[in-house]
C-alpha cells in the first residue's frame, strides 16, 4: 500500500489518500484535497488509465475533494458511503433543518444566516462529488470488507483490505478530531454524534490484528488515541460543566467569546459544545463502553469520578 501525502487548506493539516496495485489495476482510498496542488499531484503520480475502483472513507472535504475530477477523468468506479450521498442529495433539507437547531440552540436569525452562507461557501468551493455508487448497495470483486465507525461524521468508514485498516479520521494521533453537527434524516433533528462514537469504541478491537492507515500524522496504537480523545474529551467538557442549563450559544458566548468573531469556529465549536452536552447527559455511556474494550487506567478513571461528583453534587 502506498501512502499519498498532500498539504491541505484546512486545520488539519497534510491528508493521506493510499493506492495499490492489483493485477495491474490500481486501487484507491480517498483521494485528497481540491487544491492546484493536488490535482497536479493527481495527474503525474496516478496512471488513471489503470484506475478502477476508489473508495471513499467519509465526505469531507480533505477526503473526497477530487472525487468530481477523477470522475471525469478515469473509469474508475468509485464508492461512498450512503450517509455521505444523503448529505449531498438533501442539501436543502440538511440546511432547513441545521437553521432550525442552532434557532433552538440560542443564535440569532442574522448569526444563523453568516453560518448559512459560510457552509454554502464551503460546500461550492468544491466539486460536488459525480458518477459515484453507493457503498452498501455495491458490490467489487475484490476482498475487501469495510464497517461503519462514526462519531467524527455520520458515514466514518473503515476499509479492510489485504492486511490493512484504512481508518479515515477516525483514529487520529495527537488530534481531537471535531464531531461535526450533522442531520439525523430520519429524526429530523441532529445525529448524535457521543453516542455513534460511544458504539464505534466497541468495534476497535476488531482493527487490533490489522496495519491501520489513517487520514492523517502517522498512526501509533488504538489504545494511546483513544485515551488522548477521551481526556480531550473530559478536559473539555468539564470546563463547561457549569454552564449546561444554558443554551449553546450562550455557553459559547461565555467560555470561549472569541469562537463568535468568526461563523466558521462558532459552528466548530457549537458541534463540540453539543458533543461535550450529550456526554455531561450521561457520562456512564462512555465509561462502560471504554470498560469494555479494557482500555481505561487509574488517570482516566479519576478524570470521570470528578465529572460524576461534580454531577452529583449539581443534582443534590
Amino acid at each position: 500500500m502506498d501512502r499519498h501525502t498532500l498539504d491541505t487548506p484546512y486545520p488539519v493539516g497534510p491528508v493521506h489518500f493510499y493506492t495499490c496495485e492489483l493485477s495491474g489495476d490500481i486501487i484507491m482510498f480517498d483521494t485528497g484535497p481540491y487544491t492546484f496542488v493536488a490535482l497536479d499531484y493527481i495527474k503525474k503520480n496516478i496512471n488513471l488509465n489503470r484506475l478502477k475502483y476508489v473508495f471513499i472513507t467519509h465526505s469531507h472535504a480533505d477526503h473526497y475533494g477530487l472525487e468530481n475530477f477523477i470522475a471525469k477523468n478515469s473509469q474508475a468506479r468509485i464508492f461512498m458511503p450512503k450517509m455521505d450521498h444523503l448529505k449531498f442529495t438533501n442539501l436543502q433539507t440538511r440546511i432547513e433543518i441545521s437553521k432550525k437547531l442552532l434557532l433552538k440552540y440560542g443564535f440569532s436569525t442574522d448569526y444563523i444566516e453568516k453560518i448559512k452562507v459560510m457552509l454554502l461557501n464551503f460546500v461550492n468551493s468544491v466539486p460536488l462529488p459525480i458518477n459515484y455508487e453507493i457503498l452498501e448497495e455495491s458490490k467489487f470483486d475484490i476482498d475487501l470488507n469495510y464497517m461503519f465507525c462514526p462519531g467524527h461524521s455520520k458515514s466514518d468508514a473503515v476499509y479492510l483490505f489485504n492486511g490493512y485498516a484504512i481508518t479515515g479520521d477516525c483514529l487520529l494521533n495527537n488530534i481531537f478530531q471535531t464531531p461535526l453537527l450533522d442531520v439525523d434524516y430520519d429524526k429530523n433533528d441532529r445525529f448524535n454524534n457521543y453516542e455513534a462514537y460511544c458504539s464505534t469504541l466497541l468495534k476497535f478491537p476488531i482493527l487490533e490484528k490489522y496495519t491501520i492507515l489513517p487520514g492523517h500524522r502517522k498512526h501509533s496504537s488504538i489504545e494511546e488515541i483513544v485515551v488522548f480523545y477521551v481526556t480531550k474529551i473530559i478536559e473539555r467538557a468539564s470546563l463547561i460543566q457549569d454552564h449546561c442549563d444554558k443554551l449553546v450559544f450562550d455557553i459559547i458566548k461565555n467560555t470561549i467569546p472569541y469562537a463568535l468573531n468568526d461563523p466558521f469556529t462558532a459552528y466548530i465549536k457549537a458541534s463540540e459544545v453539543l458533543f461535550f452536552l450529550d456526554f455531561l447527559l450521561n457520562p456512564y455511556l462512555l465509561k462502560e463502553s471504554l470498560e469494555k474494550i479494557n482500555i481505561i487506567d487509574s488517570h482516566l478513571l479519576r478524570m470521570f469520578d470528578r465529572i460524576f461528583l461534580k454531577k452529583v453534587y449539581q443534582k443534590n
